[in-house]
């Protein structure tokens, strides 16, 4: 209602001139009074002068402007938003009934004085959110599902400050779950009363979850590594559960774990040696629990690059020739080796004069060696080293298997090498690259001069140079050996060859046994190049190289594999496609032309799926593509053969998982909405405890943050008033009637 609270003076006289006009005002009527009083008498002539000393003061009043100003009050109906969860969380149990979170906060809406009372005063906007904001009808309540993959409780109270820069406040029904979990710490409040209505019971959670995993990312073959995490119990006082470590499908381990309390929190160590090299997918997993809210945080994969920490090579040396220095010191300058070697100064049938117990000498360890340690080796070295005075068939079988297993063996040349050693008789003969058949001699004053062949040109053991020009140089222009075992034949790929009397002749050759590998240097003058080289102050890396990549390429390095899974591209979620692409190399290590390639993918639970390769642009490649269905760590494998012959194999573990940070940790956070509130000035309350008293001081609170009643104030001019017009005019009509009654008119 309208009404007067004070008057102002707006005129636009000056103030020195209303006074002039007041003064002579009061003279005039200081002499009217004068002149009344001589002829009316004291009282006619006092009733006179007071009549026309209120109209000179009306006058002089409108002259001043006075105004009256006019309030007009009003209530203005602004915004009230309403924050909806929708994230993943809200589907789990609200209570030990069937409802959902959801659910509950569903009827807490429509059932309390939101819709019911503050409806009235106020525009309610409601917006779901999860990982984004949307805005949806009040009738389309019931259709809001918990879909989202997280919970971003403060990117959707930022985004209400931006679409609603009036609200008076805001309601959120949340169970307190937010992602990321740290994000309350750079919250500091809300510029708008927040009310937080939390749903979801902490009394009888019950949850089983593995979390805080730490590993590393490459771990060392033979190294123990430490895999940290953390397990979490809520609810399961006295229970005991096994927890299970895998590799793949392979059970590692199994380790007991007792809950002894309800809110159980432990942090484990295992320590794993690693054996096999590659990329591996590994498993966490503990078994589902009755009536438990989240089964799928019971298991964690994750992936472990194992790498060697250094290559183990094992020598052994006929004698302490210059092959055995040169060789010894190519091995010792490469700091990923670690080098074992043996060198033989004696044998057993030697005649010395010195007792037995007196020799500084050690005796070999044989049975140690080729019986239980071979297999802690990468690299097998015979240098010039005849086996009979010392092995029996056994050691044979044994170094046959270890190749045949993935291990790698080379036999460099000399008189105690090849058919001198008489290796032709044994097990070995069919691991090596070379045919032995007992006749094979050792030629010595040769000049055997190397030469690339065409596989050398393109095989990795021998290009020491990027540039193929270069690389073809470079062993143009080494000198002639002057030693050479013949053999039978090649039974590999010959990367050097070497002419003697006009017949070339296998000097470098190399093969694939199973899968492992071998190599054979016909000649125990490979020292002589660096020799030659040092002389002539030349640089001897070529030779050096030629030492490495040759321990590298035995021990199956994955650069010089001859299939090898390039990349995994695309996403790493159920149902969405992942494309990789194979590289497949023949013996020569050029690209294979219409191998056989088979490529079978393995889910978690060992389930197979066999794939199409097609070839791609690019000479030897080959492009895959496999849509996951399920979560887990999954294998691809793919094995190439040419001719009838393998070609080798590549395996590549990768993770699938889905991007929700939701089922991780469910637990209501019912103190994190009270923050929240108190932060932004507002109140907390559980939707099991909800009434309309709450939403009254919620109110209260909003109009103390920003008043919705406001004033409006506004101006009338007295002058425009007729109730002070009719008054002027009767007081001159009063004047007037008595002067006239009076006999002055």
């Amino acid at each position: 209602m309208a009404g007067m609270s004070d008057i102002v003076l707006g005129g636009g006289v000056p103030w020195w001139l209303t006074a002039v006009l007041a003064l002579a005002a009061t003279g005039f009527l200081v002499h009217q009074f004068r002149f009344l009083n001589r002829s009316l008498g004291l009282g006619r002539a006092s009733l006179l002068t007071l009549l026309r000393g209120l109209v000179y003061a009306l006058l002089l009043l409108f002259l001043l402007g006075p105004a009256r100003t006019v309030e007009d009050p009003t209530s203005l109906r602004r915004p009230l938003v309403v924050l909806l969860d929708s994230s993943e969380s809200m589907k789990l149990p609200s209570d030990a009934g069937d409802a959902t979170r959801l659910d509950a906060a569903k009827e807490t809406l429509a059932a309390s004085g939101l819709t019911s009372g503050l409806a009235g005063s106020y525009d309610l906007k409601f917006y779901a959110y999860d990982r984004e904001t949307a805005p949806f009808e009040p009738d389309a309540l019931a259709e809001v599902s918990a879909a989202g993959g997280a919970s971003r409780l403060f990117h959707a109270l930022g985004q209400v400050s931006e679409n609603e820069p009036d609200a008076a406040g805001v309601v959120v029904v949340s169970d307190g779950i937010v992602n990321p979990p740290d994000a309350l710490d750079g919250f500091t409040g809300h510029p708008r009363p927040v009310m937080a209505i939390g749903v979801g019971e902490t009394d009888g959670f019950r949850d089983l979850r593995i979390t805080g995993l730490s590993t590393p990312e490459m771990a060392f073959r033979g190294r123990a590594t430490a895999i940290e995490f953390t397990i979490q119990a809520f609810g399961m006082a006295g229970v005991q559960v096994p927890l299970y470590f895998n590799l793949g499908r392979n059970l590692i381990s199994t380790h007991p774990i007792t809950i002894d309390r309800d809110a159980y929190e432990n942090r484990v160590t295992l320590n794993y040696t690693p054996r096999e090299l590659g990329t591996h997918g590994f498993t966490l997993t503990l078994p589902e629990q009755a009536d438990e809210s989240i089964a799928r945080n019971n298991r964690k994969a994750f992936r472990m690059e194992v790498r060697r920490d250094k290559l183990r090579v094992l020598t052994l040396s006929g004698s302490p020739s210059w092959n055995y220095r040169f060789l010894r010191f190519a091995l010792k300058q490469d700091p990923f080796l670690e080098l074992v070697s043996f060198v033989f100064l004696r044998t057993p049938s030697d005649v010395v004069d010195v007792r037995e117990n007196e020799m500084s000498l050690i005796p070999f360890p044989i049975d140690e060696i080729f019986i239980e340690e071979l297999k802690n080796f990468d690299v097998l070295i015979l240098d010039d080293f005849s086996h009979r005075t010392y092995f029996n068939p056994l050691y044979f079988e044994n170094i046959r298997d270890f190749v045949r297993d993935g291990g790698g063996i080379a036999m460099l040349g000399g008189a105690r090498a090849f058919d001198r050693g008489g290796y032709h008789q044994t097990a070995l003969s069919t691991v090596l690259p070379v045919k032995l058949d007992g006749r094979g001699a050792f030629r010595t004053g040769v000049a055997a001069r190397p030469g690339l062949t065409p596989a050398g040109r393109a095989h990795p053991l021998t290009r020491v140079f990027a540039d193929p020009e270069a690389n073809e140089e470079a062993w143009s222009t080494l000198p002639p050996l002057t030693t050479l075992n013949e053999v039978a034949q090649a039974d590999g790929e010959v990367l050097l060859s070497a002419e003697v009397r006009g017949r070339q002749m296998p000097l470098l050759t190399v093969r694939r046994y199973h899968d492992g590998r071998s190599l054979a240097f016909a000649s125990d003058d490979l020292w002589r190049w660096n020799f030659d080289a040092v002389g002539r102050n030349q640089n001897p890396q070529l030779h050096l190289k030629l030492i490495r990549n040759s321990v590298r390429w035995l021990a199956r390095e994955p650069a010089f594999n001859q299939v090898q899974i390039l990349a995994v591209s695309g996403s790493r979620q159920p149902g969405e496609k992942h494309e990789f692409r194979i590289r497949v190399l023949r013996d020569d290590h050029t690209p294979a032309r219409d191998p056989v390639l088979q490529v079978v993918a393995t889910g978690p639970e060992g389930e197979q799926s066999p794939l199409e390769a097609s070839p791609t642009d690019q000479p030897g490649e080959y492009r895959a593509e496999f849509t996951p269905r399920v979560e887990g760590s999954h294998r691809i494998v793919a094995r190439a053969a040419a001719a009838g012959q393998p070609l080798g194999s590549a395996a590549h573990n990768f993770l699938v998982a889905l991007p929700s940070e939701e089922n991780d940790d469910g637990r209501p956070r019912p103190e994190l909405l009270q923050t929240v509130a108190a932060r932004s000035q507002g109140l907390f309350v559980p939707a099991a405890s909800l009434t309309d008293a709450h939403w009254s001081e919620f109110e209260r609170l909003m109009e103390q943050a920003a008043p919705s009643r406001i004033v409006a104030r506004s101006r009338v001019a007295l002058w425009n008033e007729p109730l002070l017009f009719v008054l002027a005019v009767l007081l001159l009509g009063a004047e007037w009637w008595l002067r006239r009654t009076w006999g002055l008119v």
